[in-house]
């Protein structure tokens, strides 16, 4: 059970070469989500803290590259209850200028 969050990794992978190798890696929207996922679960506030920040971190980036129809996108994908988490997380993180880029248009069809 403890695993099942990490679905949203690998549902969306990128291709990246390092020396040679190519890796697949979670897109960053996906593992951006899944660090705010992970943070509502923590029981350590620092770790939880640690997750949360990081998750913000990669959706700004990603939201800073125009990339913000892609992240919209995995958000609309997910179960509405972890759609819920993920709005929380941003709502006590007092980020509402994410929570407007990436769920108004849910708002606006009623969706929470």
């Amino acid at each position: 059970q403890a695993l099942r969050f990490l679905e949203l990794l690998s549902r969306d992978t990128i291709q990246v070469e390092i020396e040679d190798i190519s890796l697949p890696l979670p897109h960053p929207a996906n593992f951006g989500l899944h660090k705010l996922i992970i943070a509502s679960r923590r029981r350590q506030k620092d770790k939880a803290a640690k997750d949360r920040e990081a998750g913000l971190k990669i959706l700004k980036a990603l939201i800073e590259k125009q990339e913000s129809t892609h992240v919209k996108h995995v958000i609309d994908s997910l179960p509405e209850k972890w759609q819920g988490v993920i709005l929380k997380e941003l709502g006590d993180a007092d980020e509402t200028d994410l929570i407007k880029i990436l769920f108004a248009e849910q708002r606006s069809a009623g969706r929470s």
